[in-house]
Parts: structure tokens; sequence; C-alpha cells
């Protein structure tokens, strides 16, 4: 496989943002939270706003974009980070790019002074448990029913910043 070069966006790339987020959406509507038609209709503003909060890194291959990750600071968790909004192309699944957006991810929130990072998974997404046991992420007991699919269960995942 070509290499694969990681790049954290700016205000300015808000339409990259955009184009993967309406992209996972389109392709993975039950894992992500959000309704495409909804996020096809937000303005430019609002798209901006969202890029500059936290961080967003998409994954480049050749200045193709194959994935991204979001990470934001949990306000209401002292010392605590989310990852989430993470996608990779589906031709470039099993070859490490979602590996490293996690990691760039880990990296921006022990930069921010986070100790602990947080994800959610949706309950038998055997693909994302696996990546995220293998990265460190342990279930922490906190889990609920995805909000728009009935019986469609999600849980937290967690780790240390510090750790590998």
């Amino acid at each position: 496989m070509k290499s694969v070069v990681l790049r954290r966006l700016v205000g300015e790339d808000w339409h990259i943002w955009r184009d993967l987020r309406l992209a996972a959406l389109a392709d993975a509507p039950d894992i992500f939270h959000g309704d495409l038609e909804e996020e096809r209709a937000l303005g430019e503003g609002e798209w901006v706003r969202w890029t500059l909060g936290g961080v967003k890194t998409v994954a480049l291959c050749e200045q193709e974009r194959v994935g991204v990750a979001a990470g934001r600071l949990r306000a209401e968790r002292a010392g605590t980070a989310e990852l989430y909004g993470m996608w990779v192309d589906p031709r470039f699944r099993g070859a490490g790019v979602a590996a490293m957006l996690a990691q760039d991810v880990l990296a921006w929130a022990r930069e921010r002074g986070s100790e602990v990072v947080e994800l959610w998974v949706i309950a038998g997404n055997g693909p994302a448990e696996r990546l995220y046991r293998r990265l460190g992420f342990e279930a922490t007991g906190e889990q609920e029913f995805h909000a728009s699919i009935p019986g469609l269960s999600k849980y937290v995942m967690a780790r240390r910043t510090d750790f590998g």
C-alpha cells in the first residue's frame, strides 16, 4: 500500500471536514450520530465552527482523502477528551489508517493535558471493538441505546493518554 500521511485541519479546511463527514454518514448511517440530510443543509459558518472545535485529522494517500477522526475536550469531565467521527474509506480499511488516526487524536488530547480519551462504539461492531482494544481502550461499563435506531446499543471505551 502507498504511504498514508496525516494532516490536522484548520478553519479554512472546513470543506474537507464536511466532505468526509458526509461520506461517513452516507457509508455507515447506523454508526454515526447525525443525519445526512440535516448535515448536508448546514452552512459554511456552522462547518467552520465545527472544524475549529477540537481537532479534525485527515488521512491522505497521494493527496486522496481516505479517512478522518475528530477529537474534542469533554467540558463536563475534566481531564477527559473524546474521540469521535472516525471513518476510513472502505478501500483503505484494514491497512492501519484507523489506528494512525486514533493515535493522532490521542496525541492531541495529551498535548491539551487530557489524561483520558473516551469513545462510543456500537455494540457488536467487531472491527471497531478489536481496533480500540489493540490501542489500549477498555469498556467502562457506561452504555445506552442509540438515539435514533431502536434496539441498537452503544458503549463507552476509554484509555489513559500516557499508555503506550
